[in-house]
């Protein structure tokens, strides 16, 4: 698996180098601007309020990314990056610094490995690879079309809450993702049916398979069966954009049964693990895990979608204990208008939308050998050689085993990235929950965030080592 991941790497940097030409012509195309991006992980604990009051809510850490940004008209022209994560925490070594290139620049591409290290007792991250490549000629600038930005970046396991749950007396991770997991990116600039450019962003993840309580009689299994990808094509107007996206598919079992095939966007499972006490009623922690829908805007040339794949929720009764969300991707596009000019206003901003997009590409591929492997939509319209097409989906079914599941239909709505638990309080006007406290940045003071996850980590040990009493 390592060796198949690291080929997959290997294969989506291996574009040719473009040259540079001395002087950028003024008189062809308008600008344009690409961001691709992708999260192996966001992790947030949310709202530890009703456990302790006195501890910051937390928003999310951000693992494995692996991005790419071009703006036709900045300097530089085009910027890919690979690294361990984007937030200041504990134990990270460099401050997140992976690969990073930048063109027009030295010839690429750049190749760092990441070492191991604990983020703040809530993650350990195995030892990985980022790699990054950028790419810049300024025949861009007037109908040619190629590869613009490479990243990639392989981390060889993550784990979550070590020590929150005992196995036979010893500690084991709350949450599993491995024995591989990597993200990739890639940006392009691409041939129309109508004969125009288009500007390409892809994303992806190869997520490695998920173990919840490992070790325990309530270990969760996920086998990732499919991988995500999610691609956006902009051209000269609505007509020519594209958005394609293919949702993960996940089998979902626990004690060795089958319980759910999780196929289509919107589609989720809820575990609910039961343990008794000597006196009073069980104690309910359920596990919920959901396949995310894509978002997607279309804006004259503008086009943007991003997805959080895979969410795993862990729930005390109405406190939402720990939110993740794997697989993060997030892809726009903006492509030159027909007139040789951006248009009225400002250019297109190569960062549109939300402050945090996520996007990457495993095993996705399109024109020309541009991303390996063949990438979803390759049967489509809208760039040559037939890429732009949406990728459908099959319904899934589902099974039942211990513990108790029950299954939400496409329909579901609770599927985007992480956020805090509603409080009977109602919201207040700053946007924070009336009775939780407000969010703080990821940049949170390191002791609140360890904190945090030690008495995540005792709760949720007391909670799964208790048992029903015995009746003779």
């Amino acid at each position: 698996m390592p060796i198949a991941l690291h080929a997959l790497v290997a294969a989506a940097l291996a574009v040719p180098a473009a040259p540079v030409a001395a002087t950028t012509p003024r008189d062809c195309a308008g600008n344009f601007t690409a961001r691709s991006r992708a999260d192996l992980a966001t992790i947030a604990v949310l709202d530890p309020g009703p456990l302790a009051r006195g501890l910051p809510a937390l928003t999310g850490v951000h693992l494995a990314s692996a991005e790419g940004t071009v703006d036709s008209a900045g300097r530089p022209r085009s910027i890919a990056s690979g690294r361990h994560a984007d937030a200041r925490i504990l134990g990270l070594p460099g401050g997140g610094a992976g690969a990073r290139h930048v063109a027009p620049g030295p010839r690429g591409p750049d190749e760092k490995t990441l070492v191991p290290f604990r983020a703040a007792g809530l993650a350990t991250v195995a030892a990985g690879r980022s790699t990054a490549q950028a790419t810049w000629d300024d025949g861009y600038l007037c109908g040619k079309i190629g590869p613009l930005t490479r990243a990639a970046t392989m981390l060889g396991g993550l784990s979550v809450l070590d020590g929150a749950v005992n196995a036979n007396g010893l500690p084991t991770s709350l949450l599993k993702i491995g024995p591989t997991g990597s993200t990739q990116s890639a940006t392009d600039l691409v041939r129309l049916r109508n004969g125009k450019v288009g500007v390409r962003s892809g994303a992806g993840a190869a997520l490695g398979d998920l173990t919840l309580f490992d070790g325990t009689p309530q270990e969760i299994s996920v086998e990732v069966v499919n991988q995500p990808t999610l691609e956006v094509v902009a051209g000269a107007g609505p007509r020519d954009a594209t958005v394609t996206y293919r949702p993960a598919v996940l089998h979902v079992a626990t004690s060795g049964k089958p319980v759910h095939v999780l196929r289509d966007s919107g589609d989720a499972v809820s575990l609910a693990l039961l343990s008794g006490a000597a006196q009073g009623p069980p104690v309910r922690l359920e596990v919920r895990v959901s396949l995310g829908r894509p978002d997607e805007s279309r804006r004259g040339r503008i086009v943007s979608a991003e997805a959080g794949t895979v969410r795993v929720e862990i729930k005390l009764g109405a406190a939402r204990l720990l939110d993740i969300v794997l697989g993060r991707l997030s892809v726009t596009a903006a492509a030159p208008d027909a007139a040789g000019h951006s248009g009225p206003g400002t250019r297109p901003s190569p960062h549109p939308g939300r402050p945090y997009p996520g996007g990457s590409y495993p095993g996705g591929s399109h024109h020309g050998g541009s991303y390996p492997g063949g990438f979803p939509g390759n049967d489509g319209d809208g760039t040559d050689g037939g890429d732009d097409g949406t990728d459908g989906t099959d319904g899934g079914d589902g099974g039942s085993g211990s513990p108790v599941a029950s299954a939400s239909p496409s329909g579901a709505t609770d599927d985007d990235g992480p956020v805090l638990v509603p409080d009977t309080a109602g919201p207040t006007d700053d946007g924070t929950d009336g009775g939780a406290l407000a969010l703080t940045g990821s940049d949170v003071t390191v002791l609140g965030f360890a904190g945090a996850g030690l008495l995540l980590a005792g709760l949720i040990s007391l909670v799964l080592t208790r048992r029903r009493p015995r009746r003779d």
